[in-house]
């Protein structure tokens, strides 16, 4: 008798430890992922089952509705991004900037060009 006592306690505690590890939500694991700890406490016989009972989650209060998962979302679909991005600008100044741009360019070279043919000439 004094023999079969831990082993029945051990199997009761490895038992009681499996049911909860698998009714527990997966978001709800802490540390390892869950079939991590379905291992633990099938291949570690007094160890295992412990190590989840002192590291499992804190139960929730009856009618609390779970944490909702949180996934990355696309850019395109976050608010907080498409705020945070410059409006696009009129096209018209963009297009009389580019083109001022284009002229001082030119003059600039008109100016190398007549300078090049006066040394030339000198």
């Amino acid at each position: 008798m004094r023999i079969a006592l831990p082993i029945v306690v051990a199997v009761v505690l490895a038992v009681y430890a499996l049911v909860d590890c698998l009714q527990t939500e997966p978001a709800d694991v802490r540390g390892p992922r869950r079939a991590i700890w379905l291992l633990l406490i099938v291949l570690v016989p007094v160890l295992g089952p412990v190590a989840w009972l002192v590291s499992r989650p804190r139960q929730r209060p009856r009618g609390q509705a779970p944490r909702p998962i949180t996934r990355p979302v696309a850019p395109d679909d976050n608010p907080e991004f498409l705020r945070s991005l410059k409006p696009p600008q009129d096209d018209n100044d963009l297009m009389r900037r580019w083109e001022a741009d284009l002229r001082r360019r030119e003059e600039e070279l008109r100016r190398k060009n007549e300078d090049g043919d006066d040394a030339a000439k000198s």
